[in-house]
């Protein structure tokens, strides 16, 4: 099951905390708050120190996020990996 929390929030930024795999119907969700939050915001910053597992419907959403609208945190070193693999960081 996936949490998302907001941690802060203003016009420049949103950073929100993700806890859970990013899979299933757990990316689309993530993906319309995501949407809900670059409306009212110039950045997404997404924690991931509560990620544990990444699809490839996730990376593909982070990919299409992904440039000057994107910042990814935190996250396990397998995430750190599968990130870097897909040249998220």
């Amino acid at each position: 099951m996936l949490h998302l929390q907001i941690k802060e929030k203003n016009k420049e930024v949103v950073v929100l905390a993700v806890d859970g795999d990013l899979t299933g119907d757990a990316v689309q969700i993530l993906a319309k708050e995501g949407r809900d939050q670059l409306k009212e915001s110039k950045c997404l910053v997404l924690d991931l120190k509560g990620v544990q597992f990444i699809d490839s419907a996730g990376i593909e959403l982070l990919q299409s996020w992904s440039g000057a609208h994107l910042q990814l945190r935190g996250g396990s070193a397998f995430i750190k990996a599968l990130l870097e693999a897909h040249k998220l960081v």
